[in-house]
């Protein structure tokens, strides 16, 4: 079983809103579900795992500003020696930076992201 843990610490200074329809595991599944609202300096921690084939992937997709800005998280801890891959796409583009840590050669992984204040 290959397991990943999120942690988010929001510093946008803005309230996340989750879009549960963009945001499925597409391998594995969730041990602990994305929470539905993310406060503006909160965090947050969820769990993918799978119990074989490709290992966990997936999004997870929150907005503000009444849906004006959205970032998506994407993880995928692939079977084998590749690395994993995490990363946070914006839109409007440009519009979120942010900060990821963490072992991405483990088996358990536990990635820390902080995202940095929208201006």
């Amino acid at each position: 079983m290959r397991r990943v843990k999120i942690t988010v610490s929001n510093n946008t200074g803005k309230v996340l809103r989750l879009k549960p329809e963009m945001s499925k595991p597409l391998h594995g599944k969730f041990a602990i579900d994305p929470p539905l609202t993310i406060e503006e300096s909160g965090s947050w921690t969820c769990t993918s795992q799978s119990n074989g084939g490709p290992g966990p992937k997936g999004t997870i997709t929150y907005e503000t500003d009444g849906g004006k800005i959205e970032i998506e998280f994407y993880y995928n801890h692939p079977i084998g020696n590749a690395l994993s891959t995490y990363y946070i796409t914006g839109a409007p583009s440009g519009v979120i930076e942010y900060t990821i840590r963490g072992d991405l050669k483990a088996l358990d992984q536990d990635i820390s992201i902080e995202l940095h204040p929208i201006t």
